[in-house]
Order: structure tokens, then C-alpha cells, then sequence
């Protein structure tokens, strides 16, 4: 799945990046340098952090984060 559509980068070439290289990556920005070009417009920033935080380990909902989320309703909104 193209995760990049500005620099057309799959999820596939992000996440044999982040497994294969001799550094832990601490940001999608330094994904993208270790790829050879950069962040244009930050809409992908999200998932590419997401595989960052899958590879690292450091989110239990890492997996399941949906790129989409819906907003929770607000509690101090009455409900009519």
C-alpha cells in the first residue's frame, strides 16, 4: 500500500527500511532521509509513525490505530 503519495513510498519499502538499518529512527523525517528524499506535505507522517512504534514496540495499540479515527464524542456536549 503506497503510504507516501507525494514521493510515492509503500509500506513495504518504509518497513524494510526501519528493519534493516543500523539505527533506531526516532522520527518519520529520518525515515524519509535514510529513503533518499523527505516529508512534502506531512499527511503520511502518521502511519509512518505508526510502523515506527510497531517496530520499537513502544504502543500496545500500535496495530490497530486507524488512520481515519472518528472524534469521541464530547462529554460536556448535550445530547438532545
Amino acid at each position: 500500500m503506497i503510504i507516501c503519495s507525494c514521493n510515492v513510498i509503500s509500506d513495504t519499502a518504509i518497513r524494510d527500511v526501519v528493519t534493516t538499518a543500523d539505527t533506531i529512527f526516532g522520527s518519520p523525517a529520518q525515515v524519509y532521509d535514510c529513503l533518499g528524499c523527505s516529508v512534502q506535505c506531512g499527511l503520511c507522517s502518521r502511519s509512518v509513525k505508526r510502523i515506527l512504534d510497531e517496530r520499537q514496540g513502544e504502543t500496545a495499540t500500535a496495530r490497530v490505530w486507524p488512520v481515519h479515527a472518528e472524534p469521541a464524542p464530547c462529554e460536556l456536549m448535550s445530547v438532545a
